[in-house]
């Protein structure tokens, strides 16, 4: 599989690859993201600005380290529109071992 995002840099489209699968590093990340996401909607009145705040820079921090340091967390923080997400997040799902709705659909079409 190849992850691929594209990040808006310096008022230009660039795009970065990675090709291998998340490894355990990235499955942990992965896991303390989505603990600290959890927590954050614990709270009654919901997560607070300066939590969002923290959560982007996360997710950000999440996707620097996914593709290797070939951008850094301004350049996501800046540069990532909503497709750029859309692969952040698919990076997340994968490492976390949460299947696609693809598969989900064809899960239960099969049974």
């Amino acid at each position: 599989m190849v992850y691929k995002i594209k990040l808006r840099i310096d008022g230009k489209l660039e795009e970065f690859k990675r090709t291998e699968p998340p490894y355990l590093k990235e499955i942990t990340r992965a896991l303390i993201l989505q603990q600290h996401q959890v927590a954050m909607y614990q709270d009654d009145d919901g997560p607070t600005d300066k939590q969002f705040l923290k959560n982007s820079e996360e997710v950000a921090d999440f996707a620097v380290n996914f593709w290797n340091n070939q951008f850094s967390r301004q350049d996501v923080l800046n540069g990532a529109d909503g497709k750029a997400m859309t692969e952040v997040s698919k990076a997340i799902d994968d490492a976390l071992g949460t299947p696609d709705a693809d598969e989900v659909d064809e899960g239960k079409a099969k049974k």
